[in-house]
């Protein structure tokens, strides 16, 4: 009788075990890419410090993503590996999805940030409060004529979040058709090096035409740089200068 109750105990605790999801607090930054375990049926809910602007998901296919204010609920529907990228004001986070059988599932998700270690100088101590007084960066783009096609911006400002500054620049298009931001692509370049940190992060998934469309650059740059924008839209490329502002 004992045994048939401690049977009966324990086929009623085992499902409980078999799915015991995780609850825990990630602490990451651009420049590292945490696994994420998830696990098929079951969803996982990332929480971030401020509501995200846009995920981008390598097998997006596999996965159902949903919005609550600063949460991305993720739903995989399938057993399979991607990456993905969130995006938001002042962070940008990289992750890798792994869906198994593990028992051991991240349920929900604290994301905080992490300043990069090769970012604090020699015997500094971490600080989430640090406060920067790294001034803005003006800058004007200087127009080009004939073109269907219009760039404009005003200052680089800098993130201690990610370590980098950032701009928003604005595009306008002259065409009778919205292209998809899949085939925008935009640089910033001193010479012939790239000085983005970060991907381009755009508004919305289309540039429309005769707005401005809002897109964010992310690029380690100083006023003693020649930078020019370099924009590549439906495989025809544009160079536009930049001009610092005192």
């Amino acid at each position: 009788m004992k045994a048939t109750r401690l049977a009966l105990l324990f086929s009623f605790l085992c499902p409980l075990l078999v799915f015991a999801g995780k609850v825990r607090t990630l602490s990451t930054n651009s420049q590292e890419m945490p696994v994420i375990t998830m696990m098929t049926g079951r969803s996982t809910v990332l929480r971030f410090s401020s509501p995200p602007k846009k995920v981008i998901i390598g097998n997006q296919n596999y996965f159902s993503i949903e919005f609550i204010d600063s949460d991305v609920t993720i739903q995989p529907l399938a057993n399979t590996t991607s990456n993905m990228f969130v995006y938001g004001d002042g962070y940008t986070y990289g992750f890798i999805l792994k869906v198994g059988h593990s028992e051991f599932y991240d349920d929900l998700i604290f994301v905080k940030n992490k300043v990069p270690s090769f970012a604090l100088l020699p015997g500094t101590k971490r600080s989430v409060n640090i406060k920067s007084s790294i001034k803005d960066l003006k800058f004007e783009i200087l127009p080009k004529r004939k073109l269907q096609l219009t760039v404009l911006g005003s200052a680089f400002k800098w993130s201690e979040k990610v370590k980098s500054f950032y701009a928003d620049i604005f595009i306008m298009i002259r065409t009778i058709k919205p292209i998809p931001t899949q085939d925008v692509k935009i640089q910033i370049l001193s010479g012939s090096e790239d000085l983005a940190t970060i991907k381009a992060v755009f508004e919305k998934d289309e540039l429309l035409p005769t707005i401005k469309n809002r897109v964010r650059v992310f690029a380690n740059v100083n006023i003693s740089q020649s930078v020019k924008i370099k924009t590549q839209i439906n495989q025809k490329e544009e160079v536009f200068d930049l001009k610092w502002k005192k």
